[in-house]
């Protein structure tokens, strides 16, 4: 990298769109900036990932049991049955991650290098 506003702002870019919104931030100097998107997704990627491990937990416990045996397509049913009863929660926080993640793009392609 040789320093120069583009490749930097490149950079951010490339950061806060494939490793993780605000990322990108953080190289440009913008660490305020960068926790405004980052602190938000990072809770709705946890509670995401909480909801699954969850979901993974009943599942689990099912087949532990012989409730469920283990045939694939009897595991997807169960798996889509419990994710139907998810509620706006899981909703909210998909959403959360994917504005945060457009919006620090965005972002980062107006800041003045």
């Amino acid at each position: 990298m040789s320093g120069s506003p583009l490749s930097k702002r490149t950079l951010a870019l490339l950061l806060s769109g494939l490793v993780f919104p605000g990322s990108g931030h953080f190289v440009l100097q913008r660490k305020a900036r960068g926790c405004l998107f980052l602190v938000p997704a990072l809770v709705a990627l946890l509670f995401v990932l909480r909801q699954i491990m969850a979901r993974l937990d009943q599942v689990m416990a099912q087949i532990n049991s012989g409730a469920l045996p283990l045939d694939v397509q009897l595991i997807v049913e169960r798996v889509d049955a419990l994710s139907a009863n998810d509620g706006p929660a899981m909703a909210v926080a998909m959403g959360v991650l994917a504005v945060c993640w457009l919006a620090s793009l965005i972002d980062t392609l107006l800041i003045k290098p």
